[in-house]
């Protein structure tokens, strides 16, 4: 598995991405968020491979995309985490997040904190992340929806 940044050349990959009807409440699509980064220089889209197919997706976004989360300028936020319908159940959700700290820090040295949202009814993503060390810190409503603010401290 690889966790790398997105490239233009990489969006057939994401084109048929498949995310299931009912996991659209917790999170967009890779296009979604591709059209998203387009002009903003803060967000940065996110391809996780395996075997040359795109098997997750997420953004880090620096800057504004944290602010409302953390007053630290260092911190950096994890947002719009999926893997591909057809890849789940492989352990790769948990594979990333445990690789996650490590390519911010390569990736993005001065980052000293990854912050996260999480639905408060994401039961599955909230245990992910508390079993990878993750610290609720508090709670916000994103997008009309209740979440936990999570980080952990690089």
């Amino acid at each position: 598995m690889e966790i790398r940044p997105y490239s233009i050349q990489d969006y057939p990959l994401l084109d048929v991405f498949e995310i299931l009807p009912e996991d659209r409440k917790f999170t967009r699509t890779p296009i979604h968020n591709i059209d998203l980064a387009k002009g903003d220089d803060e967000r940065h889209p996110t391809l996780v491979m395996r075997d040359n197919q795109c098997v997750g997706f997420f953004t880090l976004h620096e800057g504004q995309g944290v602010k409302p989360y953390s007053d630290n300028n260092k911190a950096i936020f994890f947002r719009s985490f999926s893997v591909d319908a057809r890849y789940r159940g492989q352990g790769l959700g948990k594979a990333v997040i445990q690789q996650l700290p490590s390519y911010i820090k390569s990736t993005f040295p001065y980052i000293n904190e990854i912050i996260l949202t999480v639905n408060t009814d994401n039961d599955k993503a909230i245990g992910l992340y508390k079993q990878a060390q993750y610290s609720i810190t508090g709670d916000a409503i994103l997008e009309g929806r209740p979440v936990y603010v999570m980080n952990f401290k690089i």
